[in-house]
């Protein structure tokens, strides 16, 4: 029962026991005020269970026209430069005119490849040169490189195994190697599926842009640090990805988190943003000296 209706119950036999005492106004009155505290408590709570409800109902689908988009990264060795907090330091950003295929970089495992026994097939999933959100699906070819995709893209901030020779257990994951993400021309890295010992069959891009036709707000972050380490995380975000001449948007730090030693998880009570179509979205970090281990874990609504 909610602490409205309990309040209500108790006003009502108070005032009944009270009714017959003459001098009973000033305890009457009281009683109202509680009463209206109580209400009061009451609405924020339920304020509160709508809040946590909402999360659910995005993700459900129930809510329409938003969505939910979870997004992490880690960099096993971010320098003492900020760099993006993705495997390799790498996030690209070209220019519409400059967008472009696609593949499977050469030197992986002969297993992942279209009929072994490791992964078979990857999916990208980014922006193409109009700004709209596009993935497609690349058979692996071994230690050769891939078919190019089909699309062209500006932005990737996901890849994953979509396809595997191997039903995945505890025992064994179900890529062999790192895949690595390429332009067609071989001269940039786009991306990683890290190994990792086991087989992770998903990249770690703690970055993202937003879609045509959609706006952003952030909900919850998580910074995570080698305990060895001092680590500075900025958040960094670039509007108007399309423009194509100077003046050009700025790359602009949104907030940071400076000195971090331990993890941190943040949740503000108004989500941050909001960010709005064709917006870069990236953490960055360094350490103070050497190298050391940084990933941010980050929730987004997208609408």
């Amino acid at each position: 029962m909610s602490s409205r209706r309990i309040a209500a119950r108790l006003e009502a036999l108070e005032k009944r026991r009270i009714s017959e005492d003459t001098g009973a106004g000033a305890i009457v009155e009281a009683v109202d005020t509680t009463n209206t505290l109580l209400t009061g408590i009451d609405t924020v709570l339920d304020s509160i269970e709508a809040q946590d409800t909402a999360g659910l109902n995005i993700s459900a689908g129930r809510i329409t026209g938003t969505s939910a988009v979870h997004k992490f990264g880690a960099n096993l060795a971010i320098p003492n430069s900020f760099t993006p907090v993705t495997r390799g330091g790498v996030y690209p950003m070209v220019l519409a005119a400059a967008a472009t295929t696609l593949r499977i970089k050469a030197g992986g495992n002969a297993a992942d490849t279209a009929a072994g026994a490791g992964a078979r097939e990857i999916t990208l999933q980014g922006l193409d040169e109009t700004g709209a959100e596009v993935s497609e699906a690349v058979a692996t070819a071994g230690a050769s490189a891939s078919s190019s995709t089909t699309a062209t893209f500006i932005r990737v901030y996901r890849a994953w195994v979509s396809a595997s020779g191997t039903y995945a257990t505890p025992a064994g994951g179900s890529h062999v190697a790192d895949i690595v993400i390429e332009d067609t021309a071989g001269t940039q890295d786009w991306g990683t599926i890290p190994l990792n010992g086991f087989g992770m069959a998903q990249s770690t891009i703690a970055a993202y842009t937003v879609p045509l036709g959609k706006t952003a707000y952030m909900q919850s972050w998580l910074l995570q640090v080698d305990s060895n380490k001092t680590v500075d995380f900025m958040f960094y975000v670039r509007e108007n990805i399309l423009e194509a001449a100077a003046p050009f948007s700025g790359y602009r730090m949104k907030f940071g988190a400076f000195g971090v030693s331990d993890n941190i998880s943040v949740k503000p009570h108004t989500p941050a943003g909001p960010f709005p179509a064709l917006t870069d979205l990236v953490w960055m970090a360094k350490v103070a000296t050497g190298t050391g281990i940084a990933a941010a874990d980050f929730e987004l609504i997208i609408e």
